[in-house]
């Protein structure tokens, strides 16, 4: 990266807030810099071709990028994840050295720092302590992914939908604010159903006043009825 940029100050501290990075000593953030180049990505950005991160990793500065597994003989969508500021891609592949089935697709304006995979593994044999974060990473985003399949399967669309709407609220603002990014196919493609299934609750809760909903915010108005429409669980994902 150019560290005559205007905003190479702010990447730097961005980088070194990220937990992946934060037992890093500066003047190695600033080395991992120099390997890097920021690439600015439009809302629908997407990355179909898995075999890409064979040569590039990626860290997310701003913005949100769902993972999918897209089936091209029956024409069907699932995501797996969703990722924002501080997540990487591909774990899998740096450590593997194989393709992660596994297709990405920007949700809004996205900032990523792009680092060739060969220099970051230089770097991370220079500084072994990443790994341990690395590590940490990686098991917490197993976990999120396994309460996923877990909810998928056990609970139905309800249980699933309100959970995940308490999931991402501002604790302060009540405020849904992943949803200004996803319109109700790509909700129901998170959740596991159909665009009018989200329209169908959506409208449910907001005459119950659980919530208040438009085009442009989401307001959870009572978090301890929309509570009531899943199982009692630690929320972890």
């Amino acid at each position: 990266m150019n560290t005559d940029l205007e905003n190479y100050a702010h990447y730097k501290d961005l980088l070194s807030r990220n937990t992946l990075f934060i037992d890093v000593p500066a003047e190695a953030v600033q080395k991992l810099l120099g390997y890097s180049s920021l690439q600015y990505w439009p809302r629908k950005t997407c990355i179909p071709d898995p075999s890409h991160t064979l040569y590039t990793f990626y860290i997310l500065l701003s913005g949100k990028i769902k993972g999918f597994v897209f089936d091209d003989i029956r024409g069907r969508t699932i995501t797996l994840f969703l990722l924002s500021t501080h997540d990487v891609f591909d774990i899998f592949t740096l450590v593997h050295g194989r393709i992660h089935n596994i297709r990405y697709e920007t949700l809004s304006h996205t900032t990523v720092l792009s680092i060739p995979l060969h220099k970051l593994k230089q770097w991370i044999f220079a500084h072994p302590s990443v790994n341990t974060a690395l590590l940490k990473y990686t098991t917490e985003k197993m976990c999120a992914l396994e309460n996923y399949i877990s909810e998928l399967v056990i609970d139905d669309t309800s249980a699933r939908f309100a959970r995940f709407l308490l999931n991402h609220m501002d604790p302060v603002s009540r405020g849904v604010p992943v949803l200004n990014d996803l319109n109700y196919d790509e909700l129901g493609a998170l959740i596991g159903t159909t665009r009018t299934i989200i329209g169908r609750h959506l409208f449910q809760w907001r005459e119950e006043g659980i919530l208040t909903h438009t085009k442009f915010e989401t307001v959870i108005k009572a978090p301890d009825l929309l509570r009531r429409k899943f199982p009692s669980k630690e929320l972890n994902s």
